[in-house]
């Protein structure tokens, strides 16, 4: 790399974001706890990325987005159930933590969803809207199961989203 000075006043990244479709969304590395330093609410994000466009533009495929999960509302809560439970995660999970955990606390569980969710798919609707200062943002309408090659899984399936896939490595 070369370090001298480029001569720019401004660094454009090119930070593209998804236009509206269906697609198989990858959970990835960096899933955060962020407390909102004006409100003190306290949201999960969770950064995922587009690997397989199902409806809408085929450059769709690699683009990034996060969707924030509000852990201090009941609404929260039951995205993030719901989140484990289409993963094939909620079992181990429970498992683990017991039927009740006060997630906004504890850090264990944030670590273990840092660990386990990684890696993890399921197929999301996806529009474009407006944030508060008028910039687009990729919004995340739904998430539903994703099992490669079928709708919905059969029972006896073993993939990625298994339950059995999140049973080790809990220490």
């Amino acid at each position: 790399m070369d370090l001298k000075d480029t001569g720019q006043d401004t660094v454009d990244l090119e930070f593209e974001i998804p236009e509206a479709g269906v697609s198989v969304f990858q959970f990835e590395e960096g899933i955060t706890k962020r407390t909102n330093e004006n409100s003190g609410k306290t949201t999960l994000q969770l950064p995922m990325i587009i690997d397989q466009v199902l409806e809408g533009p085929e450059s769709n495929e690699g683009k990034k987005l996060s969707h924030f999960v509000p852990i201090e509302t009941e609404f929260g809560e039951r995205q993030l159930a719901g989140i484990l439970t289409l993963t094939g995660l909620i079992s181990s999970f429970a498992g683990k933590f017991g039927a009740k955990v006060d997630i906004t606390e504890d850090e264990k569980f944030i670590n273990a969803l840092k660990l386990k969710l990684v890696g993890k798919f399921v197929k999301g609707h996806h529009t474009v809207r407006k944030d508060q200062a008028g910039k687009d943002r990729a919004n995340v309408t739904k998430f539903e199961r994703f099992v490669k090659g079928k709708s919905k899984p059969r029972p006896s399936e073993k993939s990625s989203n298994d339950d059995s896939a999140g049973d080790d490595d809990w220490d």
